[in-house]
C-alpha cells in the first residue's frame, strides 16, 4: 500500500524544526496577511531558512494562501508573489480562485492545492479543478468515509484529508466578537460570550466551540477534534495521498506527541498490519492522553452524515 503525506502547520522556525524531528513528511508555512486562520507568520529571511532546512531533510514545503480575499489583498497579494519567487516551494495552498488565478500568472510552473474545508464535497468539482491544473485537493471536514470513498475512486487530482483536529466550522469577514460586545456595552449590558478563554460553550451538549478573531474575521471550529489514528487502514487502503493534521487546539508540546503517534502509526501499517489492528484501541488511548480536557476526541463526520432537522422536529 502507498505510504500517505503526513501534512502539518508550523508557526515558526522553531515549529518546523521540531515537526520535522516528529515525522512530518510536508509543513505548511506561511505569512499572516494571506492566511485565513493561520497563526504564527513567516518572514521573507524565515521562509527561506524554512524552505532549506525542509529541503536538506528530504521534506516538502507548501506555502498557504487561504484567506478570502478583498480586492485591495489580491492587490498586495500580486505584489508580494513577486517578492517570494525565488523561493523553492514544493506547492501552494490556495482556496481562493482570484489568488489562485494570479499565482497560475506569475508563477505558472508553481504547483497548486486547493485546501477548502466546507466546499469540496464531490469529485465533479475537484475533477473540474484538476482539469485547470490543480494538483491535489482538501476535502470537506463534513464528508462521511463512504463519501470520501467514492471521490477518491473518480477524483485526478491528489486527495487530502484532515485525521486529527478541530475542523472548522464557520468563517465570517466581519468581526463579531468586538461588533457585539461593543453592541451590547452600549446599551449599557456587561455581558462575555465566552467561558474559560475563547471559546463558545454549549450546555446542552457541554462542548467548548473554540472561536477566533483576526484581521480575516471570525472564525468557529467543532466542539470535538477528529481523530482517525485507530481508523487509518481503509484511508490508505482506498489510496489517500495525504493526511492532515491541525494544531490550532493543541500547545506546541503536545502537538508533537501527536505527530510522532501519527508517525509510528503509519510506519506500522506499512510494514505490518495486521499488529497495527491488535492495538487500534491502544493508539486511540494514547491520543487522548495530549487531549485539552475540554476538547473530546471523535470520528468528526467520517462515521456521522450531518442530519438537518425540520422546526417541527
Amino acid at each position: 500500500m502507498k505510504k500517505p503525506e503526513l501534512v502539518v502547520p508550523a508557526r515558526d522556525l522553531e515549529d518546523v524544526s521540531k515537526r520535522l524531528e516528529a515525522g512530518a513528511d510536508a509543513i505548511v508555512i506561511g505569512d499572516a496577511r494571506f492566511m485565513l486562520c493561520g497563526s504564527g507568520s513567516f518572514t521573507k529571511k524565515d521562509l527561506q531558512e524554512a524552505v532549506n532546512l525542509m529541503h536538506q531533510q528530504g521534506k516538502k514545503a507548501y506555502f498557504l494562501v487561504d484567506a478570502m480575499m478583498s480586492n485591495a489583498l489580491l492587490v498586495e497579494f500580486e505584489e508580494y508573489l513577486q517578492k517570494i519567487k525565488d523561493l523553492a516551494f514544493d506547492g501552494i495552498r490556495v482556496s481562493d480562485l482570484g489568488a489562485y488565478r494570479l499565482i497560475r500568472q506569475r508563477l505558472p510552473e508553481m504547483k497548486c492545492h486547493l485546501v477548502d474545508g466546507m466546499m469540496l464535497t464531490n469529485y465533479e468539482t475537484i475533477n473540474y479543478w484538476g482539469n485547470r491544473g490543480i494538483k491535489r485537493t482538501r476535502l470537506a471536514h463534513e464528508l462521511t468515509l463512504d463519501e470520501v470513498v467514492d471521490i477518491k475512486k473518480s477524483a485526478t487530482p491528489e486527495i487530502e484529508v484532515l485525521i486529527h483536529g478541530a475542523p472548522l466550522m464557520f468563517t465570517s469577514r466581519r468581526q463579531l466578537i468586538e461588533n457585539y460586545l461593543t453592541f451590547q456595552e452600549q446599551l449599557g449590558k456587561q455581558v462575555t460570550i465566552a467561558k474559560d478563554g475563547n471559546y463558545l460553550y454549549d450546555e446542552e451538549r457541554d462542548f467548548y466551540y473554540p472561536i477566533t478573531c483576526n484581521d480575516h474575521g471570525t472564525h468557529i471550529y467543532g466542539g470535538s477534534d477528529v481523530c482517525m489514528v485507530d481508523d487509518l487502514d481503509e484511508l490508505i487502503r482506498i489510496g489517500i495521498d495525504a493526511l492532515y493534521l491541525d494544531h490550532f487546539t493543541y500547545e506546541k508540546g503536545a502537538f508533537i506527541k501527536l505527530i510522532e503517534l501519527y508517525r509510528a502509526t503509519l510506519d506500522l501499517l506499512a510494514k505490518d498490519p495486521d499488529r497495527y489492528k491488535q492495538i487500534k484501541r491502544a493508539l486511540y488511548i494514547e491520543a487522548e492522553k495530549h487531549q485539552n480536557p475540554k476538547r473530546p476526541l471523535d470520528r468528526g463526520f467520517y462515521y456521522k452524515p450531518t442530519i438537518y432537522k425540520n422546526k417541527e422536529d
